[in-house]
Formats: structure tokens, sequence, C-alpha cells
């Protein structure tokens, strides 16, 4: 039996039976309100550039097209459905960061050099997540989908893209309150290295636990959110207990 919970956003939950087994997956297509999301988000970028930068039609969207299916082709890793203004920015910015003139150079650079293809991915990977995202999701596999587990011996949950791990702690949080925790077995996996080691370590900064604590009370959370976590000023460290994820790259 498995879950397969990939992704950054939930939208609806399909429960998939394949021989007498469930597999739920999420909707996962990017909407023109998610993309407005990332259009809108630019917190990450390692400087803000020039804005006639920006807006150079040196960068050609056929390029940028060519580019994605190399990336797609040679490594595995498929962004030709993110958001366009999401990726044009990222690649901008790589070009900036590494003095090369044009998308055409940089696809070059990705079939020929690794280091530089494992740099621009980590570019274009996106890690913008929280505790609890979308309550109503949540909500719902409370309600529908863990009476169903509940009836097995063991679960295994694989959270693909678990980004810097708040999706991979809810979830652990929610199988403890279920008293599924101890039978599940967990993966969380992503190809950002960086944003895995976050996920390794649970230490997250204690300004966002306000927002996380509506979330896990939207969620039907049914205890206290900080008997999970312990502050230590302006970081909090989420507690051992749930750190039974085997965590890995993709």
């Amino acid at each position: 039996m498995a879950i397969q919970l990939g992704g950054f956003f939930f939208e609806k939950v399909y429960p998939i039976f394949f021989e007498g087994k469930i597999v739920m997956s999420e909707d996962t297509l990017f909407t023109k309100k998610r993309n407005k999301f990332y259009s809108d988000f630019e917190g990450d970028q390692p400087f803000k550039l020039k804005e006639s930068f920006m807006k150079s039609r040196d960068i050609q969207d056929t390029e940028i097209n060519l580019l994605l299916e190399v990336i797609f082709e040679k490594y595995g890793y498929d962004f030709r459905q993110y958001s366009e203004a999401h990726i044009r920015r990222r690649l901008i910015s790589r070009l900036a960061l590494s003095g090369l003139s044009s998308i055409s150079e940089m696809q070059t650079q990705v079939l020929q050099d690794k280091t530089f293809a494992s740099k621009l991915l980590q570019d274009l990977s996106i890690t913008v997540t929280e505790m609890f995202r979308d309550p109503d999701f949540y909500v719902c596999l409370r309600k529908k989908v863990i009476p169903i587990l509940k009836t097995y011996p063991f679960v295994k949950i694989w959270h693909a893209g678990c980004s810097t791990g708040e999706e991979a702690y809810s979830m652990a949080i929610l199988l403890k309150e279920e008293g599924l925790y101890e039978r599940s077995i967990l993966y969380a996996t992503d190809f950002n290295e960086q944003a895995l080691n976050v996920a390794r370590e649970g230490i997250f900064r204690n300004r966002s636990m306000k927002e996380y604590t509506i979330n896990y009370q939207l969620s039907g959370g049914s205890g206290f959110f900080s008997d999970y976590y312990t502050s230590d000023g302006e970081m909090v460290i989420m507690n051992q207990t749930l750190k039974k994820y085997s965590m890995g790259s993709s």
C-alpha cells in the first residue's frame, strides 16, 4: 500500500484503486492562480536584477523551451509546465551570475557541465512551502482517507519534492494524532540538496509558527501545535519523534 503526496499544491484528492491497493495522488497542474503566485514571488532571488535586464528581448521563449526540453531529456527533471515568469526570472538570474550571454549558451553549458547543470536545477526548484498548507486537504484526508488506511497493517507514504520538509512534518503530526504513525513507513525526497538538509534538521523560523498554528487548527488538529516543537529564540526545532522519515535526493 502506498500514498504518494508530491508537489507543492493540493487542489483535489484522487483515491485510486490498483490491484486492491490505494494510491493517493494529487492534482499538480499549475493553474493561473498558482502561476500568478509564482509570478509575484521574488523572495529567494540571489539579488534583484535591473528592470532593463529583466525585460531584455534577447531572452527568447523558443530558447527557454528548448533548454527545458534538454534538461528533461538529459537529466529527467521536468520544468516544462512551471510558471513562465518563474522560469524566466531564475534563468536570467543564473545568466547574470555565470556571465553567459544567452539561453542558447546556457544550454551548451547544461549539456557539457554537470556542475553547472546542478546549480541551474537548484535555481529552478521551488522551495515555497509551509506547515499544513491548504488545510482543506488535511481535513479531507482525516475524514475520508484515514479511516480506510486504518484497515491496513501498515502504510507507506512518499513526499516527492518535499522541499524543506514542512509538508512531511505536517503529515507526521497528522499520522501521530490518528494513531497511524508507528505503523507507517515514510519517505521524503527532493533533488534540491540544500532544501533537503533543512528538512533533515527540522529547524524553522519561529516567526512562521503563528501562521502554522492557524493552519494546524483549520486542518482539524486535535492537540496543541506547540507540543510538536521546541522554541529556541528565533528558531524552533521539530520534535525528534517526528523525524522518522527516510530523506534522500530524488
